[in-house]
This record gives C-alpha cells, structure tokens and sequence, in this order.
C-alpha cells in the first residue's frame, strides 16, 4: 500500500488537479489488470523515454474510452512509475483501501465530499443483500468508490447512476472498468430537472437503490413543487438535501434501498415530519442504523443509514454509536464489526444493540436508534442505585480544623484500593480529629469506595472492618443494604458491562468529578447479582496471588 500512496503523492506533484491524478492512477490500474504484459514489455524496451511514453498513452487509449482518458505529464520519471505499479498485486480489496486512504484518510487532498468511508460503502452493501443480475441505482454516485464493495460481492451486476459532476463521472466510470462490471450504465445529469431514467409509463423501477447525498449541494427547489415525485410530499427543504434525493430515489425503488441522512432529519421539524409519517404509513422504514459520531471527515453532524423497504410491520433500530463499534483512526472514529452489524439486521436480531420495534410503537417526531434503545434499556434495566436503596455520599477532610481532638483512625485514600476482593488493611494513619465528624463519616464493612475523579473509575469493596476508618475527599462511599448486594454490585462494576456504565457517569460530569445524581440513577440490569458469589471467589484467589508475587519482588528487589 505504502507503494500506491508513494507513487500517488509522486503523481500529484506533477498534475494541478488532484482529480486528475486519480484518474491516471486508475488509468494504470486498468493496463495492469487487462493487459499487464504491456507494462513489462515497457519496462524492459532499452529505449527514450519518449518513445515508452508514447507506448504507454496507446496501450491505454486502447482500453478507455478517449472521453475519460488523462494525459500523464511527460516530466514524470515514466518507467519508475511503471516498475511500482508492475511490482504491486492489485485486486478491488487494495484498489479500495487505496482510494480510502487518499479520500478519507488524506484529508488534504479534500477528496472526502466524493467518496464514502470504505467500512460504510461495505455496510451499505451487505444491507441492501446485492444478488446476481440485481439493478442497482445510485441517484448521486461522486467517483464510485462504492462500486469496489459492490464487485466484491459480485461483478455480475446491473449498474445504473446519476452524477452532477462530469469530472467525478470520469473517475466513476474508471472504477466501473477496474471492478470489471461490464453492464455500467453512469450519466453525467441532473436529477432534479430533467432525470434519465424516465419514460413515458413513469420512472424506471430498479431492484436496489444507495444513495451518500452530496450535503454541500446547493438544491433550487422552488420549480419542484409541481414535480410528481415531490408534489404531493410537502418536505421539500432546501438545508436537506438527502430529503430530495430520498424523496427522488423512491420513485425508482423496487425491494430495497439504502440512505445516508443526517440525524435531524429523523426528528422534530414538522417539514422533514411529513415525508417520516408517509414512510411509516406505507410501512417503507425496514430499519435505522444510527453510526459512530466523528465517522466522516470534516463534517459535525451526527448521521444515520435509513433502510427502506416495501411491507415492514416493524422497524428494527440499531445504535452503532457505540465504543463497541468504532475506533479513533486518526483525527476521525472509524466503524468496526460491520458484519455483526449486517447479521443483526439480516436477522432482525435484539441485542445490547438493537431493538425492534413495531410501527404502532413508533413516534413519528423521532426516529433515531438511540431514542428507542434508550427506552428499551430503561425497560429492560429494572433496578438503579437508588431503587436498590444505595446510599451515596462524598469522603470528607476531618482533621486540620480547631475541632481537632484525640482520636485514632484510618484517613482511607485510593493508594489503598486492592485491586482486586476485599480492600482490608490502610496505610494512613491518624491521632487526632473532628471526632463528631468522624463518627458521622465512618466507614462501615462492604462499603463500595469509587474514586471522586478521572476518567476510569476505581474501584474497592472494605471486607470486614475492626478500626475507624474515613474516606477522603477524593472518593465516593456507596453503602448498600447487605453484604450480598454490596459484593453483587462489585462484581457488576468489575465486568466490562458496569465498568463502561459508570465510566459514561464519569464522562458526563463536570471535569471529570462524578455527579452523585447520575450515579444514583444509573441503570443496573436484572441480572446484575447473577454468579457474583463464583466471580467474587475467584477475584479473592487471584487478589491473593497478585499479592504473594508484590511481596516477592519487593523482597527480591531489598535483597539485590
């Protein structure tokens, strides 16, 4: 890949337009794939540069049509370029992390409003369940990076798209040639004046349908209005795009499609509310998929992939915005388990994730995931620290003050936090003391310790305690009602279940220091106490086996 990149970035010191350099890329990529002996018999001609670079323009011009030919800068060092390009395997997988890396990860290049991430273009693939000889429409198709993930599915496709952008058609219909889709039917028009695939019975039908609007585009809707694909709708709003060309695509949808909107188009406004309720009336929402924040360069909003689909008695809502299913890459979040999100939607699954909802459940002022997961946690999460009768309060400074008296305890901090079972022994001890605050303030045995701030929570069970014992002001005591609920939330807490809720907790709060009102609303599942005895005796045997190798290296460590 490294080698791509290299010979892409040598290209474009030599190209003024950057377009231009990815259409001599894929303009390589074409003679390598379809006639590769071409490049060798250059490579290996003893002869002028001129005269190979003459060769190479034929060889080219002999495979594309002339229209979507560019002429590569005769400065260029032709047969260092030759010898990479010859010496690479290339297959779609490489072609499309290649044109990821220069669209999405490159930001400079200022290529990311033309193409898609390459994990989305594999999601939306694998949603809309491509078969072979399936007529896929895409209303606004940029350079066709998502074609890739089409021919990796299958190249035995039919192919058809609308494009404002000539130039970026050029580049389309040159992936098109690489994926090796012979039947690729791509027009540079546009679709809200006069669109192609139109005759005098009505819009033509196609099988699938995927669309990425272009949000920068500037949409002239008033002359619309008598449109027949947008007449009778009443949302056409200038400031959404993706609204027109949902609205334009489903004249054309025949089983499925997939859209890419912005998350306030699923909420409120009572515009963008008529085209939702139409979908919900005619049973046309197969699912919401809301996606990880931060997910395309350069762009704040929060996004959603809408699935559309005729006859659906449900909407099955998945809430991809989730640490589970994204991973910094960079400046941007870049989306993980795609098929696991594809397996839940092709099988209408409920998880931690999803949820499926029927339609006469279904509020048209909100249609985003989260909203409806959130209710189906709360639903499903009966308990919270306060229905469990948790009492929660702050650690306190008593000593320092005139009050002062004769007193011995135990000033508890987090260096005294074992890591793992009961938390009995303290190092920090004092002789004097508020003693009436003490005694207000005392721990008691099976208080669970949190630390007041950071951004990972720690965490400590007292076992059963003999001395006076007070929690500084840096923790947080959470006294339960038994011992049986103080361990069961423990081991809660130690899963990775309860320690990413009380980290949501922690990153809510002001400057990192945990707010007592959302930790007594935090939501604590059913099954919250199931096994915590089992997981408990095993922390307590593995805290003691943690603790016999310290004091071995600490010995190890005074003897040397």
């Amino acid at each position: 890949m490294k080698k791509l990149l290299d010979c892409f970035e040598y290209l474009k010191r030599y190209h003024i337009d950057v377009l231009d350099t990815i259409s001599i890329m894929l303009e390589l990529f074409i003679l390598k794939i379809q006639n590769p002996q071409a490049i060798k018999s250059l490579i290996q001609r003893d002869t002028k540069k001129e005269f190979i670079y003459g060769k190479l323009q034929i060889s080219i011009q002999t495979l594309i049509k002339s229209s979507f030919y560019v002429k590569i800068n005769p400065n260029v060092n032709i047969l260092k370029i030759l010898k990479t390009i010859d010496q690479i395997s290339l297959d779609n997988k490489t072609i499309e992390q290649f044109l990821h890396t220069i669209t999405q990860k490159k930001t400079a290049n200022k290529l990311y409003y033309y193409s898609t991430p390459l994990e989305i273009n594999q999601l939306l693939i694998s949603l809309l369940d491509i078969q072979t000889d399936d007529e896929i429409y895409n209303p606004c198709y940029g350079i066709g990076s998502v074609f890739l993930s089409i021919a990796n599915i299958t190249d035995k496709i039919h192919l058809y798209g609308e494009e404002l952008d000539e130039r970026l058609s050029n580049i389309a219909h040159l992936i098109a040639q690489v994926t090796q889709i012979k039947d690729a039917k791509l027009y540079v028009n546009d679709i809200l004046k006069q669109p192609i695939f139109k005759t005098k019975n009505g819009f033509e039908r196609f099988d699938k349908v995927l669309c990425n609007p272009p949000l920068y585009a500037h949409m002239g809707i008033e002359y619309l209005k008598e449109d027949e694909r947008f007449g009778k709708m009443g949302i056409l709003v200038k400031n959404y795009p993706e609204l027109v060309f949902l609205t334009h695509a489903l004249a054309h949808l025949k089983k499925r499609g997939v859209f890419i909107i912005r998350n306030q188009t699923l909420q409120k406004s009572s515009l963008e509310e008529k085209l939702r309720e139409r979908l919900c009336k005619e049973k046309m929402i197969e699912a919401v998929i809301e996606l990880p924040k931060n997910i395309f360069p350069h762009q704040n909003h929060e996004f959603s992939i809408l699935v559309i689909s005729p006859n659906n008695e449900n909407i099955l809502h998945i809430n991809a915005n989730n640490e589970y299913f994204y991973q910094k890459d960079g400046k941007y979040n870049r989306l993980l388990h795609v098929d696991e999100i594809a397996n839940i939607f092709k099988k209408k699954l409920k998880t931690p994730y999803s949820t499926l909802t029927p339609l006469s459940q279904v509020q048209i002022h909100d249609l985003r995931a989260q909203t409806y997961l959130n209710k189906h946690h709360r639903l499903e999460h009966t308990h919270t620290l306060q229905s469990l009768q948790v009492e929660i309060f702050r650690g306190q400074r008593v000593y320092g003050s005139p009050k002062d008296k004769t007193i011995t305890y135990y000033d508890v901090g987090i260096a005294d936090f074992k890591p793992y079972g009961f938390t009995q022994s303290f190092d920090n001890k004092k002789f004097s003391g508020d003693i009436l605050k003490i005694k207000k303030y005392a721990l008691k045995s099976y208080d669970i310790l949190l630390s007041l701030r950071g951004i990972s929570p720690k965490i400590a069970l007292l076992g059963e305690i003999d001395c006076i014992c007070v929690a500084n002001a840096g923790i947080i005591t959470l006294r339960t009602k038994d011992k049986k609920t103080a361990i069961s939330l423990y081991c809660y807490f130690f899963s990775t279940q309860g320690e990413n809720a009380l980290k949501k907790i922690y990153e809510q709060s002001g400057e990192n220091t945990v707010n007592i009102e959302n930790l007594y609303q935090l939501s604590i599942p059913k099954y919250y106490g199931d096994d915590s005895q089992k997981t408990f005796s095993t922390l307590e045997e593995l805290g003691k086996k943690l603790q016999s190798i310290e004091n071995q290296i600490r010995k190890l460590k005074e003897n040397s």
